[in-house]
């Protein structure tokens, strides 16, 4: 497991004026080409408070998904409202290029394993929801 800090700007006061944070110790499941990297609920890695301060729901995963070439945010039953860009590192997933369905939003991209934006095992990243 690696640890990569996750933040949804803005829960305990950090942030910068966000909306939310949670600290994720991401993991990772598979090997290449079918490999996750992230945060998925009883699969891999670990999730601060587990609960998204927008939503006040669990999130269950957060990750990029390199056979799909894609990155996953599932946060059961939430709406596709509240937030408008979620930043990993440099890379900004716009909510409305998401496709969502069922508490779900996956972006495609053309990032590969070695480009994504967690980075290598051990790395330290910040998400933050705006």
């Amino acid at each position: 497991m690696t640890g990569v800090l996750c933040a949804f700007a803005g829960i305990g006061g950090s942030g910068g004026g966000g909306l939310d944070t949670q600290t994720v110790t991401t993991g990772n499941s598979g090997s290449a080409p079918n490999r996750l990297r992230g945060y998925i609920s009883g699969t891999m890695g670990s999730i601060s408070t587990g609960t998204s301060a927008i939503y006040n729901k669990t999130i269950t995963g957060i990750y990029y998904d390199e056979d799909a070439l894609q990155y996953v945010l599932s946060i059961p039953t939430a709406t596709n409202t509240g937030w408008t860009t979620m930043t990993i590192g440099t890379e900004v997933l716009n909510r409305t290029s998401a496709t969502f369905s069922s508490g779900s939003w996956v972006w495609a991209t053309t990032d590969t394993i070695t480009t994504q934006a967690f980075g290598a095992n051990g790395n330290v990243v910040s998400v933050v929801f705006t």
